[in-house]
């Protein structure tokens, strides 16, 4: 057989290895160290975290495979910080150095095995490994030892915004601990990362050395803002989702009492509080959805921005949450919501209403429905609904004679109050001993022959004004309305002497 494998043969073929392995390094600098102009990603829907950090000595970090072109086209890696807890979890990519873990750990045996834990001593078996597997291509969980100092791993301070502990790059094994804080007690320069929580863009430098002091990746910038010069032709940035999403608590209604009541039945306020552990967060924006306890659609406001700019359903007060806005919205109270009701109601009917609100990184809650009991005011013992009053509450009316009457002496009142029904819950009737009820309430010194009467006769025995309150109840639904009555009485009764006629 005629050997084609010669000297020279062999040669070529190696000159064109050479020669194609240096074409495929040019494309993968240029892809990883000339891109200068790197667009910040939003993070994909399972990870918070994205962009790209810089290593001098390796190159590019990403943070998120949808900084990939294509896209997400291979492994489906990403990093995440917790929004409860502030720990890290998931994977960063380098093409030169491969995973760099940022994986959250749990606990393996132990009366507590699968807890997630910060730190060994977490757990009863001093045994905290990472979680794992993760997503295709991703590395199998390892244990977790990192050195001292701290000893835990990747965490987010919601308090003072600061990331500690540590991240690892994998394929370095013990050498490939990255420290993202200078722990109390180290020597040299200060250094760490931070995020901003308004932004979420972090900040400052990792560090990565082996035990020996002489090698390792070294720095690891997390943002071109801490070069110098800044950004000096690479615009890049690690960026995280941290701002936590506001709540709702405390929803109230109708909120509308008796005394209100008498003035306007037909009304309701719906309260409730914005919570939102962010400090500084205060609210940009809310809905407000309301249906009949049927389901039948009464009002869906869409989302209301602006503050005291009305529109059709939006309204008027401090209904986005602004109450407390230089302060925040940090504890229930306070920013307390109000997103007033009449046009949309009817009479006797019970609604179900659900609330969502945006903070000022537009932001949203949940919707929140309504699911109360009692009722503020006019209970109708359902918790997911708020019930309307039946009808308008009585008119109290009342004249009495003489129209200036002196002390001492008798005054007739005549009752003209009118009352309503559910029947025609806006339509007036006059007051009558089968559907309402009188109470007068005198002054001292003064004297009633019958207080609950509709015609009572009242003797004031101080002069001056007098004041009285007339209390009508709708003797059907137990509604009443109070007013009072001011009455002025004389210094005493006209004097009189009698004359003998001339």
């Amino acid at each position: 057989m005629k050997d084609y494998f010669k000297a020279k043969t062999w040669l070529i073929t190696t000159s064109m290895f050479v020669i194609a392995f240096g074409l495929s390094s040019a494309i993968v600098y240029y892809e990883f160290g000339f891109e200068k102009n790197i667009k910040i990603l939003n993070a994909s829907a399972s990870n918070n975290v994205t962009g790209w950090a810089w290593n001098a000595n390796t190159g590019w970090i990403s943070f998120n495979c949808t900084n990939d072109t294509p896209a997400c086209s291979g492994t489906n890696y990403g990093v995440s910080v917790d929004l409860a807890t502030g720990y890290f979890s998931g994977y960063a990519w380098s093409a030169s150095l491969g995973w760099i873990s940022f994986n959250r750990k749990t606990c393996v045996g132990g009366s507590d095995a699968g807890v997630f834990c910060g730190k060994n001593s977490d757990c009863t078996s001093n045994n905290c490994r990472l979680d794992g597997p993760g997503a295709a291509g991703e590395p199998l969980a390892q244990p977790f030892s990192p050195p001292a100092s701290p000893d835990y791993n990747a965490i987010y301070s919601f308090s003072d915004n600061t990331v500690t502990g540590w991240a690892k790059i994998l394929s370095l094994g013990d050498n490939g601990w990255v420290k993202l804080r200078k722990y109390t007690g180290d020597s040299g320069a200060d250094y760490g990362v931070s995020i901003n929580p308004a932004t979420g863009s972090f900040s400052g430098f990792g560090w990565n050395a082996n035990d020996s002091g002489g090698g390792g990746a070294g720095w690891i910038s997390f943002n071109c803002a801490g070069e110098s010069p800044a950004c000096g032709g690479t615009n890049y940035k690690v960026v995280a989702n941290i701002n936590r999403p506001p709540s709702i608590t405390a929803m109230t209604a109708p909120n509308w009492n008796y005394a209100q009541a008498s003035a306007n039945a037909l009304h309701a306020n719906l309260l409730f509080n914005m919570v939102d552990a962010d400090t500084g967060s205060f609210g940009s924006a809310y809905q407000v959805i309301i249906t009949k306890a049927d389901n039948t659609a009464v009002l869906d406001t869409g989302k209301c921005t602006g503050f005291n700019a009305p529109s059709v359903n939006c309204k008027v007060d401090n209904s986005i949450c602004l109450k407390n806005g230089l302060t925040g919205c940090i504890n229930p109270g306070d920013c307390v919501c109000q997103f007033p009701l009449q046009a949309e109601l009817n009479y006797n009917t019970g609604y179900k209403w659900s609330v969502k609100v945006w903070d000022n990184f537009d932001t949203a809650s949940v919707l929140t429905s309504y699911n109360t009991s009692p009722d503020t005011d006019n209970n109708d013992g359902v918790a997911p609904t708020f019930t309307t009053y039946k009808h308008k509450f009585p008119v109290p009316v009342a004249t009495y004679f003489p129209a200036n009457p002196s002390r001492g002496e008798k005054v007739k009142f005549t009752d003209a109050s009118q009352t309503y029904t559910t029947a025609a819950p806006a339509t007036t009737i006059a007051c009558a001993a089968a559907n309402c009820a009188w109470l007068w309430t005198i002054p001292a010194g003064a004297t009633i022959d019958d207080a609950a009467t509709s015609t009572p006769t009242i003797i004031f025995n101080t002069a001056g004004s007098n004041s009285l309150k007339l209390k009508v109840t709708d003797r059907v639904d137990g509604y009443w309305t109070e007013i009072t009555i001011l009455l002025s009485a004389n210094a005493k009764l006209p004097g009189w002497k009698e004359v003998k006629p001339e």
